[in-house]
């Protein structure tokens, strides 16, 4: 790794310049920013950026929680101009996405995948994060490389004077968080672990549960995932600091399936064996330094690794006797025979990033505050795929088949910024910003500027009104067979065929507060992409490796709308309603002639949250969601030749609408302090209170010559409990 190599020797001669400066003022650490330092207050009242939702860890902490687990992205999904996708799910479409457009940030290292359990949970612990900035708009020119949105995820650094941590039991998972001070004042620590122990109740329970399945058939299946948080900061001088940071997340999922039937004549066991491994891996070297008063800067080098392993390995063996004949051990009459068949497939799928980024923040002029600098990251795209079978009659080999595909890519994304916040007057404030990239790949180079601009005007001390447009380009494409986040899509570069995708995205809006609890933002916008891309190969769980490229159809993308956001907060007292008006469409030549509605076109949707403190003790969460139905493809007629051909007959993609969403989420919380000082909680949720079984996907059935829609739900009430202590 000779990129790599160069990338650590560069940063390590920088280190000792962070051993200079010893009497500058210290720089606390910003919570929210995937910035340097946290910039003086009066410069974080003058953020001019529209369509941007702040979470704070005490938000993360008083939210619903699926199976007893707090989860980031599902909060997020409560929020107006996005779309969850699958129920339960950790899909994120923002203003008209396809979920693969959105930009991962886990201190300012980008993450591929995400989700544990096929999407059910999500990779952020929340116990490790201080806070979220979740960009739909307006994008600062510092963030690029995705089209729709920006996630970025801060973790907390550790105390400084004393340990401290917590510890979760759930109904699916456990975590455990500690931090403190290694040395007092100077270095402290931060450490994380969750993990599923299904497994574990599985194996405890399986000797007095039995085997469910018959004697014909045995089965042994395991799942479980892991994940790891760390980040070790270390006060280099006031106002200078090195942050290590480092996480771990891995699923495992294997089953053996094993059959076996037969009669006097013949017999046949058959060993079905599946494995699958995913996840990520990645770190990062920090240095955060205060040049002066004015002048901030960050730098920073990382690398990171996803990679999906799985692997089918199936034996059949048969054995049989010629007719009249007798399977009776030890009977030597007659003829008899054997036949096995032996396949083994292997699918394996990297991605690797190294890169380094180094940004400034310089504030010397009151009116003009600067934020500029330079990223390079170089991107590893490596997926196989293997396969072998062979066929075996009365022990010698009758067949036998090998074949192998493989891509191997590597791409440079090398890019500048520069933004420049702007106060004309107290009143008027302008972010003006310009990001250029240039992408290097197997000898084709895209070169891209992307404009990007916010305003804010305030009206009174009640109204302020807000604008911006911004274009992103994105270098990196989802091969995905399916609409779920599975680990079996495949992440491919853009080449000289496949073109980088693009957006340009407009906003307007207006903030008002009615009072200091209580406000409203109304937000309307408007995108258009292109170069988008649909895969439309094979109808199976693994998309092509070798001609990945010509199984996409280029296409078109639009979405517009309307979010509208009423809060009201209070210490012990939060509500929320959330709304959207929206359409989202597509225009694929390949596919149909004309603008056709998303898979997620959602033209209403609604949330409504609100969580109660009424006593020390004791908390109530309740939350409302409802959108209408997202759409599927399916014929709309039937029709026979004078051959008694049957053809069928459809209309424009996605064209049939799913029965609307509505669910009911409740929750109950029960605090008690210990008398050392932390606390406790028991909690008790209600996913899908009162138990209406929401539509996952639908197709259309012909029955007795006539046409039906049929659409099917799987998820009902689900409850759950959990204990958390903080000690």
């Amino acid at each position: 790794m000779p990129g790599k190599t160069i990338l650590i020797v560069a940063f390590s001669a920088l280190l000792p310049l962070a051993l200079w400066s010893q009497d500058l003022p210290e720089v606390q650490p910003d919570t929210l920013n995937a910035a340097v330092v946290e910039a003086d207050e009066a410069v974080r009242r003058a953020v001019t950026q529209t369509s941007l939702k702040r979470i704070e860890a005490s938000d993360i902490a008083r939210a619903y929680a699926t199976f007893g687990t707090p989860d980031l992205i599902k909060i997020l999904q409560q929020l107006p101009g996005v779309a969850s996708g699958t129920e339960l799910m950790s899909g994120l479409y923002v203003r008209g996405g396809d979920g693969s457009d959105n930009l991962y940030l886990l201190d300012g290292v980008p993450m591929y995948q995400v989700s544990h359990l096929i999407g059910l949970f999500s990779s952020f612990n929340t116990d490790m994060v201080e806070g979220v900035d979740f960009y739909k708009g307006g994008f600062p020119a510092r963030f690029g490389g995705r089209l729709s949105s920006v996630v970025d995820v801060g973790i907390r650094e550790g105390g400084y004077d004393a340990w401290h941590g917590s510890a979760s039991l759930g109904i699916t998972d456990g975590r455990l968080q500690f931090d403190g001070p290694i040395v007092n004042g100077r270095t402290s620590l931060n450490v994380g672990i969750r993990r599923t122990w299904t497994d574990i109740i599985k194996s405890a329970a399986m000797p007095f549960i039995g085997d469910p399945l018959s004697e014909e058939m045995t089965r042994d299946s395991n799942y479980d995932f892991t994940d790891f948080n760390l980040k070790l900061t270390h006060r280099l001088a006031p106002g200078s600091k090195l942050i290590l940071s480092a996480y771990y997340g891995h699923d495992l999922a294997d089953a053996l399936i094993a059959m076996e039937e037969g009669d006097t004549q013949s017999s046949t066991d058959m060993d079905l064996r599946f494995r699958l491994r995913w996840g990520n891996t990645l770190g990062s070297l920090r240095w955060e330094h205060r040049w002066n008063d004015n002048l901030l800067m960050d730098a920073q080098i990382f690398h990171t690794r996803y990679s999906s392993d799985m692997r089918f390995i199936t034996d059949i063996f048969n054995f049989y006797r010629s007719e009249g004949e007798s399977l009776a051990v030890g009977s030597s009459s007659g003829t008899s025979g054997s036949s096995s068949v032996h396949l083994d497939e292997h699918n394996l799928s990297r991605v690797y990033d190294t890169g380094a980024f180094l940004h400034f923040y310089w504030g010397k002029y009151s009116r003009h505050n600067l934020r500029f600098g330079t990223e390079a990251v170089l991107h590893t795209y490596d997926p196989s795929r293997s396969a072998n079978m062979l066929f075996k009659n009365n022990g010698e080999e009758a067949l036998s088949d090998d074949s192998s595909q493989s891509k191997n890519y590597r791409g440079a994304d090398i890019s500048i910024f520069g933004e420049d916040e702007i106060s004309f007057t107290d009143r008027f404030k302008m972010n003006l910003g310009l990001r250029g990239s240039l992408y290097l790949v197997g000898g084709t180079a895209y070169p891209r500027l992307e404009p990007r601009l916010s305003t804010r005007f305030i009206v009174t001390d009640k109204l302020a009104l807000k604008a911006s447009y911004s274009a992103m380009n994105q270098f990196t494409h989802l091969v995905a067979a399916t609409y779920l986040d599975l680990p079996t899509n495949l992440w491919m570069p853009s080449t000289s065929k496949i073109r980088p995708m693009h957006a340009d995205q407009g906003v307007l809006g207006a903030e008002y507060s009615f009072s200091r609890n209580l406000s409203l933002d109304v937000e309307c916008f408007g995108k258009y992409m292109t170069h988008i891309y649909e895969y439309t190969g094979v109808n199976s769980m693994l998309p092509q490796i070798d001609e990945w490229e010509s199984v996409f159809s280029e296409g078109r993308g639009r979405a517009y709308g309307a979010e509208f956001s009423l809060e009201y907060r209070r210490t012990n007292y939060q509500a929320a309603l959330y709304y959207t008006l929206s359409k989202s469409e597509r225009l694929f030549p390949a596919a149909y002639f004309d603008w056709y509605p998303d898979r997620n076109d959602n033209l209403h949707r609604l949330t409504l949250t609100a969580s109660w403190r009424f006593s020390r003790k004791f908390e109530l969460y309740g939350g409302w969601t409802f959108h209408t139905g997202n759409r599927f493809t399916g014929k709309t007629a039937v029709v026979w030749d004078d051959n008694y051909v049957k053809y069928e007959i459809y209309d424009s993609p996605n064209s049939f609408s799913l029965p609307a969403y509505h669910r009911l989420d409740l929750g109950f919380n029960w605090h008690h302090k210990t008398r050392r000082g932390g606390e406790r909680t028991f909690n008790i949720s209600v996913y899908n209170a009162y138990c209406h079984v929401n539509a996952m996907f639908g197709f259309i059935e012909e029955s007795e010559g006539r046409l039906k829609g049929m659409a099917y739900g799987l998820i009902p009430i689900v409850p759950s409990i959990s204990y958390y202590w903080k000690f």
